[in-house]
């Protein structure tokens, strides 16, 4: 059975950091007219059969004929009926998000993953340059808003192309998100990834350095017990020469000082603390929760290194580092813009993704 196998290759890719972390990323399978696809909340790493939604094709298509309000709450509630009804009898999970995109795409497989390295190209000044110099037949899709409307602008530039060309894209880079990539094996894919990977990192200037750096406890201890004081999660510390070049000052952390993509809003907080060495964390931290209405996930000390809330922060604040640090070969980073990062913090979608992921 396919879907088997489909979960072995999910499993895999979500297993490995260098491709997605935590809950992102999604894949899919089409049998006929049904599509698997992942469910919202289930990790890639982790996922069993239970963790794909049966979906009726045909039905979905049937979305792209109906009219939809503009209001960004409404529509996304309207789409999200219609995505629920489209599931086949017995099926009770929330299909992705991005179960639109996967049915589009007229592949057998589909597999969206989060590669840092892949990242350093869409969140980079230079993201869609070198997209088209490096990947001739690839689509480009600029920072829009998740759910239907992205799906309905790649529905819109497919069909073009296809008109145009005759072809259909197989590769989607999507700014500030990841990439899509279809095939008709599950082989051919992993061979994409493989290739596309490598030729970005043929133009790399330098790659990240995560070696840890020894810190003198006495200056950390006295911080994690703050921390520790003011939530519920256990506080985590961290420092590597990465880390290191951007807590010299705050001009060098202006690059790690955002958010790149919605994934890190969801498990590390819209944005890092940075405190100044000289300053005191706790009135940092109450003056982040006064001014945002959350409090921060991330906590970073000027020359002394990463305190993480929990221990999901983590990885992904070092994904945010990793991808500032790859940018650089192609511009500079490039994170969301304002706008986009308040309507991804207060999206029922993500609301509804972070609850799941934090059972």
């Amino acid at each position: 059975m396919s879907l088997d196998a489909l979960l072995e290759h999910s499993r895999r890719y979500g297993k490995d950091p260098a491709f997605v972390l935590l809950g992102g990323g999604n894949t899919s399978f089409k049998d006929g007219r049904v599509m698997y696809v992942k469910a919202s909340g289930h990790a890639l790493g982790t996922i069993k059969e239970d963790g794909f939604v049966r979906m009726d094709l045909d039905k979905l298509h049937e979305i792209w004929q109906k009219q939809y309000s503009d209001d960004d709450e409404i529509r996304e509630e309207e789409v999200l009926k219609d995505m629920m009804a489209c599931r086949l009898a017995g099926e009770s999970a929330r299909p992705s998000v991005e179960a639109l995109l996967h049915a589009l795409l007229p592949f057998t497989y589909v597999i969206h993953l989060h590669p840092a390295i892949v990242n350093g190209l869409t969140c980079a000044q230079n993201g869609e340059q070198m997209v088209h110099t490096l990947f001739s037949d690839a689509l480009w899709v600029e920072l829009v808003k998740p759910g239907f409307i992205l799906a309905n602008i790649v529905r819109t530039r497919l069909n073009a192309h296809q008109r145009e060309t005759g072809k259909v894209y197989s590769l989607i880079f999507l700014q500030n998100h990841g990439i899509f990539v279809g095939g008709e094996t599950l082989e051919e894919i992993q061979a994409t990834y493989e290739s596309l990977m490598r030729t970005i990192e043929a133009r790399l200037v330098r790659k990240p350095d995560f070696s840890e750096v020894p810190v003198d406890e006495t200056s950390v201890s006295p911080i994690k017990t703050v921390l520790q004081s003011m939530c519920n999660e256990e506080v985590l510390f961290s420092q590597t020469k990465e880390y290191e070049r951007y807590l010299v000052d705050e001009q060098h952390f202006a690059k790690i000082a955002s958010s790149f993509t919605p994934d890190h809003i969801v498990y590390a907080g819209f944005k890092p603390l940075w405190v100044e060495e000289t300053r005191d964390v706790a009135n940092g931290f109450r003056e982040y929760e006064r001014q945002n209405g959350v409090k921060p996930k991330i906590v970073c000390v000027q020359n002394l290194g990463v305190f993480s809330l929990g221990s999901k922060p983590l990885p992904l604040f070092r994904d945010t580092v990793a991808i500032s640090t790859y940018a650089e070969s192609f511009g500079g980073p490039r994170f969301m813009d304002d706008a986009m990062i308040s309507f991804i913090r207060t999206w029922e979608v993500e609301k509804y993704r972070s609850q799941v992921a934090a059972t």
